[in-house]
């Protein structure tokens, strides 16, 4: 019986420890535990410190309630470079992206981001099913907008909101989008990594504790059955200037890859292809926590059985 009890009380706290979710308010909560990837190199696209260029430092997960909380800490600058993020989070997908469907692929028309794409190949493994794309600046007043698209939708399978925070660059949306997704922005980070090609301080890219926090319904992105991965990426402001600046993160030392992976402009990203950059740019989001308690549930009983 004694088992029995001390299992029993560690579901409890493993039950208090997954009610937890975090607020959404662009600053990193306790609940998000340990980050899933963490910078590598420097930033080729500017130091913040603050507000003055982009950077991924590390990414967070977590499920709760049906939803995935996701965490990106860093700087976005405010001159409407986009944050990508790429979901394969369902069977299928596109490991090499193909151009909207006005164009010969099957991927939507929103922002123009597919003509862009069009060509550009993930890691193995890597198939996206789903894509966010956040931008804040000044055009007629300051905004921070976001789009979904379900890749290999069609034309028109995405949505898009502008102005989320009502004229301002940061704060929180719970339901920036129809489909029940929330964002948060705070841009007050001033650590984090430096700018440059060379090796980034982990250790400072960890301790950042604000940038772009986000609520993504599970549904909204197939409720996904186990883990799944999550690619994100710093582009130009016309999707055609990639960054060094991704999640899982490059090999230093590198630079920004540009249009062909050597930091030049030729208008897409459409031919590069992660393979051939050492690791891989993408992180695992492990099955929700609810999971692991019913597993641990199920070795209570077991145990008190015995």
């Amino acid at each position: 019986m004694r088992k029995f009890l001390m299992g029993a009380t560690a579901c409890g706290a493993l039950a208090s420890a997954a009610l937890a979710a975090p607020t959404l308010d662009g600053v990193r909560d306790a609940a998000y535990g340990t980050p899933k990837a963490v910078q590598t190199v420097q930033t080729g696209f500017g130091d913040a410190n603050p507000n003055g260029g982009s950077e991924l430092d590390a990414a967070y997960a977590h499920i709760e309630g049906g939803t995935l909380y996701l965490m990106l800490t860093g700087n976005l600058e405010n001159n409407f470079n986009k944050l990508n993020i790429f979901f394969d989070s369902q069977a299928g997908g596109q490991n090499v992206l193909q151009n909207d469907a006005n164009n010969g692929g099957n991927n939507p028309e929103n922002d123009g981001w597919a003509a862009k794409y069009a060509g550009f190949t993930f890691d193995t493994g890597f198939q996206a099913d789903y894509m966010l794309i956040l931008r804040n600046g000044n055009f007629g007043g300051d905004r921070f907008e976001i789009d979904f698209a379900t890749i290999g939708g069609g034309l028109g399978a995405f949505q898009a909101a502008s102005s989320v925070f009502g004229g301002s660059l940061t704060g929180s949306n719970a339901n920036a989008l129809p489909n029940g997704i929330g964002v948060a922005h705070d841009r007050s980070n001033t650590g984090g990594v430096l700018g440059g090609d060379q090796a980034a301080s982990q250790a400072a890219a960890a301790a950042v504790t604000t940038g772009i926090e986000l609520s993504i319904p599970l549904a909204a992105i197939g409720n996904p059955v186990g883990e799944f991965s999550i690619s994100a990426m710093i582009n130009g402001s016309n999707h055609d200037y990639l960054s060094n600046q991704f999640l899982g993160g490059l090999m230093p030392p590198q630079g920004n890859l540009g249009g062909d992976g050597m930091g030049s402009f030729n208008g897409t990203v459409g031919q590069l292809n992660l393979n051939n950059f050492a690791g891989e740019q993408f992180f695992v989001v492990p099955e929700p926590a609810s999971v692991a308690l019913v597993a641990l549930a199920g070795v209570v009983l077991l145990r008190r059985r015995a």
